[in-house]
């Protein structure tokens, strides 16, 4: 056998070696239709196209989250901004990569049918998932809209569980108010339950992916496969919606037609990609200055860095994609 055919036959078997698949561990922070993409990622075998082989688990405290993605416990988070810019602002070296959702929070602030205005809220009882997350920070803020403090007009703000447990619970009357999203915000009203306010005229980081700074530097082709996979899960999304109704019915357990008005509501904030502002953390940052004044000293923009999606755009990718899935032309 000549040395030519030799290199031949090596190059084809290396050829068809499988390539290893890069193990990562991505962390949500619970049930919502928001986490649609990132089940379907998984299940659909979008991460394996990609290199990766992904472990979703459901990591419901905020703080449990930082802690993972500071040991490297998990590598990827997809939660609220308002409790990695508290870690952040203490020192935690955690980065916002980007969010798949445009820049506002689709939730409403539901009340029990007895309630008719903010003024009513005094006195009574709100549920949120902890007093870090994404539901207190979105509570705070439309207390806050509507004109009220929890202090001065003697609100009780409960950590209570989930979305779906405090959904239960304003069901049942075992609180007054919590702030949820559309979807649950349909199901609750057809049982009498209210709006009170609309939280999504206002700029809020919707669901943004973070890591560690560690872990970027260090694996920075892993995390742009990380961003290619969710952007094509996205494209799967919007360009084919019975995939993504399945995905919603599984995971939400809604009847078609619930599902049905869910992915209308995704839809209307589902990206290919969004660039988290420095504008929306700050929104997020007033909040939590509400509770610990020094946060207001940091600089939010220390928490962003998305150079490797900047890079995935430039590189034509988006394009690419959204011509597969005949989102454009």
């Amino acid at each position: 056998m000549s040395a030519r055919t030799s290199w031949i036959i090596l190059v084809m078997v290396l050829s068809a070696a499988p390539v290893r698949a890069e193990p990562i561990r991505i962390a949500y922070s619970g049930v919502s239709a928001a986490g649609t993409p990132l089940w379907l990622a998984k299940e659909e075998g979008v991460f394996t196209k990609h290199g990766l082989e992904a472990d979703l688990v459901t990591v419901r405290s905020a703080p449990i989250q930082v802690s993972a993605l500071v040991s490297n416990e998990v590598q990827f988070v997809r939660g609220s901004a308002s409790s990695m810019l508290t870690a952040a602002a203490q020192g935690a070296k955690l980065k916002i990569l980007f969010s798949l959702f445009a820049e506002r929070a689709s939730y409403n602030f539901l009340v029990s049918p007895s309630i008719t205005s903010p003024r009513d809220l005094r006195g009574k009882k709100i549920g949120v998932q902890d007093f870090s997350g994404l539901l207190w920070s979105l509570t705070m803020l439309s207390l806050r809209e509507m004109g009220l403090d929890p202090q001065r007009d003697n609100i009780n703000i409960q950590a209570i569980g989930d979305s779906t447990v405090i959904a239960q619970s304003l069901a049942t009357g075992i609180i007054d108010g919590a702030a949820l999203d559309k979807l649950q915000s349909v199901k609750l009203q057809g049982l009498g339950i209210k709006v009170l306010f609309d939280l999504s005229r206002i700029p809020f980081p919707s669901s943004p992916f973070m890591s560690a700074e560690s872990f970027i530097q260090k694996n920075p082709q892993v995390v742009e496969n990380f961003i290619k996979a969710l952007i094509e899960a996205s494209a799967i999304m919007r360009s084919q919606k019975e995939r993504g109704l399945a995905v919603l019915q599984k995971h939400i357990k809604v009847d078609r037609q619930l599902a049905e008005i869910g992915y209308k509501n995704l839809l209307e904030d589902l990206t290919s990609y969004t660039f988290v502002t420095a504008k929306g953390l700050r929104t997020v940052q007033e909040i939590i200055a509400l509770r610990d004044p020094k946060i207001a000293k940091f600089n939010v923009e220390d928490l962003l860095d998305q150079r490797i999606l900047s890079k995935v755009i430039k590189s034509g990718y988006v394009e690419e994609i959204e011509r597969k899935y005949r989102l454009r032309s």
